[in-house]
């Protein structure tokens, strides 16, 4: 059977141990940290309780930042999610940890992401309604962005956060804080629709601090609108505590204007 593979520590307090990946086969994700709870303890102060996670997501394996003190870098770069490529270094305080990884996809884990994929769909679906592309917007506006929307809109949430990343790291200005909003706002829903409770809030965070600093409509969008959407799943989590899906709330959707 094909197996994600392993991580290798190559630096740090533990170096030379290798993290073995096939329990993705049979659990969500996989998480690495100082607290004795996850999967693979990172035992160093520097590093969070819970500072990472590993997850597969359409057949491609996720590293996703657990809001962490002091980061989770991949080759470099610090990231907030990302996917992980053979050969990729992780770095979480002193570790430096070696993406030993196959790039096939095993037929079991990816008819499970499937089925996983297409519950949250069903539940996002359910909750909100399609939203046709403008396309007399097409010209106006990069390619990237408005195709970002489309996937954006049917739940698509990694597809839209890479896509825009495309596109982000070439703008500036008030431009990139917008891509960046877009970016953090789509990983925000991804970590709600995967119960990451602690990701969840630190996104919806960094979206609000964001869009508090925007103009009301940007690149046809309304982002008054789009901020009451977001701040409304968010709310139980964010105001209540409450920790726990909540299916009956639209999720965001972005409803591009007729006007550039």
């Amino acid at each position: 059977m094909e197996t994600p593979g392993f991580l290798k520590i190559i630096a740090g307090p533990a170096d030379s141990q290798s993290l073995p990946l096939e329990t993705l086969h049979k659990k969500a994700r996989l998480t690495f940290g100082r607290h004795r709870s996850c999967d693979y303890v990172l035992s160093h102060p520097t590093v969070s309780r819970q500072h990472f996670f590993l997850e597969m997501t359409g057949g491609k394996l996720l590293i996703v930042d657990n809001s962490s003190g002091n980061g989770t870098f991949v080759n470099s770069d610090r990231i907030s999610w990302a996917e992980l490529k053979p050969g990729d270094r992780i770095q979480a305080g002193p570790f430096v940890l070696l993406a030993e990884i196959s790039t096939k996809s095993d037929p079991k884990m990816q008819s499970a992401e499937e089925s996983t994929d297409a519950g949250t769909s069903a539940v996002s679906g359910s909750a909100q309604a399609a939203v046709p592309l403008n396309t007399g917007l097409m010209g106006f506006y990069p390619a990237e962005y408005l195709d970002g929307v489309v996937h954006f809109n049917a739940g698509r949430y990694f597809e839209a956060h890479e896509i825009w990343e495309e596109v982000w790291r070439t703008s500036s200005g008030e431009e990139k804080i917008f891509y960046q909003m877009l970016i953090q706002s789509a990983v925000g829903l991804h970590h709600f629709e995967r119960n990451n409770w602690a990701g969840a809030r630190g996104m919806h965070r960094r979206v609000a601090e964001k869009l508090a600093g925007l103009p009301r409509v940007y690149m046809s969008l309304d982002l008054v609108a789009f901020a009451r959407q977001f701040q409304a799943l968010f709310k139980p989590l964010i105001e209540y505590g409450v920790e726990a899906p909540q299916p009956d709330i639209a999720r965001p959707v972005m409803e591009l204007s007729g006007q550039p």
